[in-house]
């Protein structure tokens, strides 16, 4: 009940306006309790012929990588089309975004950015994520990425205008077991400062990296690089970007 009610209060406070058709802004206030592990999708529970269960999310560290609805301290119903809306500020959180087609986003308006003190994962398709930092906490079972993006469910994504920084392993990593990219776009951002890559890519058709500073990564591991392109990047494109001064390279291609 402890659960229920806190997430239940998080989504009371969250002011929904300027609907466009089915789409609608959804601002998250500062003074919302966005913190723990925050479940972000289109629908929570399914009905089996008797009663309605909890949906399971593929959500680390659950038991194979498994976690009921129930679990996350925080879920917020989301649709495509619909634009999450963050105001500046710290929130103590690992956010798993389920809900495809979404923008999640700091508020406009401001030069400081909302920043989450973990990870996010990109676990849809065509989502956005738009001015939002990113930086691990001190909790050791936090992935140590900042965002994540899974290629089991992703074939599109944009990453635009975000600091992803002083994370403990890479700023932007691809994860999945399996899986192809059709498009990865990384428009403006700042990926500095972690400990091991700044991003990396794997199984893309086309990789996008354009306006952005890449700089100072590989602060904890001897080998770490700028932009790692590994296996089955098709096409790339790089453009007016900053890329200097990480550890063992700028830029590594695997032969």
């Amino acid at each position: 009940m402890r659960r229920l009610t806190r997430w239940l209060v998080l989504l009371l406070l969250i002011l929904a306006s300027s609907v466009v058709g089915t789409a609608e802004e959804i601002r998250i206030p500062a003074e919302a309790a966005l913190r723990g592990s925050v479940l972000i999708a289109e629908r929570f529970e399914e009905w089996n012929g008797a009663e309605w269960v909890p949906l399971e999310f593929p959500a680390w560290p659950g038991d194979n990588g498994v976690r009921t609805s129930d679990w996350f301290t925080v879920r917020i119903e989301a649709h495509p089309g619909d634009v999450l809306i963050l105001d500046p500020g710290e929130y103590t959180a690992q956010i798993w975004i389920f809900s495809p087609g979404i923008t999640v986003m700091t508020a406009s308006g401001s030069d400081k950015l909302a920043t989450v003190l973990g990870t996010v994962e990109i676990d849809a398709d065509g989502v956005t994520l738009e001015r939002i930092g990113v930086t691990n906490s001190a909790n050791p079972r936090d992935s140590g990425h900042g965002i994540e993006v899974n290629r089991v469910f992703v074939d599109s994504v944009t990453v635009r205008g975000c600091r992803s920084f002083e994370n403990r392993w890479t700023g932007l990593h691809i994860v999945g077991a399996r899986g192809r990219i059709r498009e990865l776009r990384v428009e403006g951002c700042e990926l500095v400062d972690n400990g091991m890559d700044g991003m990396d890519a794997i199984t893309v058709d086309s990789l996008v990296i354009v306006g952005c500073t890449i700089t100072g990564n590989g602060r904890d591991w001897s080998g770490g690089v700028g932009v790692r392109i590994k296996s089955l990047v098709l096409q790339i494109e790089m453009s007016d970007n900053v890329i200097e001064n990480n550890r063992c390279a700028d830029v590594h291609q695997n032969d």
